[in-house]
């Protein structure tokens, strides 16, 4: 059972960003995070991100690992595993270890294979990114 049709065990998700709550700007979490709001900026995720069918974001992501059930507008590195659930909706460039796409997901972008090299030489995000509605 996906870790979005069921709630998410406490030992890999710290934080919880829900539904009706939007933040804009720099998100660093050194565990876990569930979102189910919006978040525009930038994720710099230690721990696995998850994205709820619910959840909007427009930011670049570096994550350990992705679950992603909503929609992302930015490029997203998952270090280990990237999985784009059903409904699913990503419009830009992924880089991973390992790519799961499930049927019925929208992915406009390149992805680019990560190896064992190149996964550690992956770096958070360091500059403070902002979208605006233009």
């Amino acid at each position: 059972m996906s870790i979005l049709k069921k709630n998410p065990n406490p030992d890999k998700v710290d934080t919880v960003i829900g539904s009706k709550t939007v933040f804009e700007g720099k998100l660093n979490a050194f565990g876990g995070i569930r979102i189910d709001g919006t978040v525009k900026g930038s994720i710099d995720c230690q721990g696995i991100l998850v994205v709820g069918k619910e959840g909007k974001i427009e930011a670049d992501i570096v994550a350990e690992s992705a679950i992603i059930g909503g929609e992302v507008i930015g490029n997203i590195t998952a270090k280990q595993r990237l999985e784009i659930t059903a409904k699913g909706k990503v419009v830009g460039d992924v880089s991973t270890s390992h790519l799961i796409v499930d049927d019925g997901v929208v992915f406009e972008g390149r992805s680019h294979m990560l190896t064992d090299d190149a996964t550690s030489k992956v770096q958070p995000i360091r500059q403070e990114t902002f979208l605006t509605d233009s």
